[in-house]
């Protein structure tokens, strides 16, 4: 079946812990079609307890593409995981008529689905250069930023470190301000096909209550010894991410109090997406909605 004006993509967005997983699944079955993930750390084969990463017996459902797909030591963008997923999602659409999209990094399904700005690669080395900077303080960066690109400054969030660091990594590639360079006030789809993108959207007391949950279980789970395992690269790009990163700065802490902080900053990082949700054209849907709701939903 090759790809029309009548194939559908189904984005599923939503917060961390939300049951995003579950319902993609649900929707791939129903369609008879498969799940491209776009999680920005699910991607990586090194990081499985702490990114949540969909277990054997959900992945062995439905056909899923971009888990453990890539290693650490190739750390993709918003841009380069376009790049990669575009193919996949056109396959699946000639194939299938439809396609499932899940994950909660934001920017990245943007990029996929839409025709973006043409910025340049991540440098590796003027990365990782800014990562230990960041560490060390990210204050001066963040003062960085505002004097070189106050535009940018003054809507990004400068408490996230893959905002600010690929901001200023563009600046010194470039030599032009970020902001100059992100063009595109009306994204153009990326595909000839219908584009459904729909967030859960959950109460903050249940998810934070899940959030919690999860956290505990990930802890129990064995988190500590997967992140120390992986503590010489704590530098790379995509371990800096929470329920990592508390680790690398607080390596003998107690296991209650980590797991207390990973739980606040993955509550502070769901909120981060619901605040960044807001903003874009999506319909949403109450935690635990069907199949069914979605159908309804797209039709009305």
């Amino acid at each position: 079946m090759a790809m029309t004006s009548s194939s559908h993509i189904w984005m599923i967005h939503g917060p961390t812990a939300s049951g995003k997983t579950s319902l993609a699944i649900e929707l791939a079955q129903t369609l008879g079609t498969e799940i491209v993930s776009c999680d920005a750390r699910q991607l990586y084969q090194e990081m499985s307890i702490g990114v949540a990463r969909p277990s054997n017996e959900e992945l062995a459902t439905v056909t899923h593409h971009g888990i453990a797909s890539h290693s650490i030591h190739e750390a993709l963008t918003a841009g380069s995981y376009a790049s990669w997923g575009r193919p996949l999602v056109k396959a699946l659409l000639d194939k299938h008529g439809s396609a499932v999209v899940v994950g909660g990094s934001g920017l990245y399904a943007k990029n996929l689905l839409f025709a973006m700005d043409d910025l340049p690669p991540a440098d590796e080395k003027l990365r990782m250069t800014l990562e230990k900077q960041w560490q060390a303080d990210p204050q001066p960066l963040i003062n960085q930023l505002k004097a070189k690109d106050p535009a940018y400054a003054a809507t990004a969030d400068l408490k996230n470190s893959r905002r600010v660091l690929r901001a200023l990594e563009v600046i010194k590639l470039t030599g032009k301000t970020y902001s100059s360079q992100r063009t595109q006030a009306i994204a153009q789809p990326a595909f000839q096909a219908h584009i459904h993108q729909i967030a859960i959207w959950p109460g903050m007391p249940e998810l934070e209550a899940v959030i919690a949950h999860r956290t505990n279980s990930m802890m129990q789970k064995g988190l500590r010894e997967e992140a120390m395992s992986l503590k010489t690269h704590q530098l790379l790009v995509p371990l800096q991410t929470v329920g990592y990163r508390e680790f690398y700065q607080n390596p003998t802490g107690d296991d209650k109090a980590l797991e207390e902080k990973i739980t606040l900053r993955t509550r502070q990082y769901a909120k981060r997406q619901l605040t960044w949700l807001k903003k874009q054209d999506v319909h949403r849907i109450p935690i635990r909605s069907s199949v069914n709701d979605l159908f309804k939903l797209a039709a009305s």
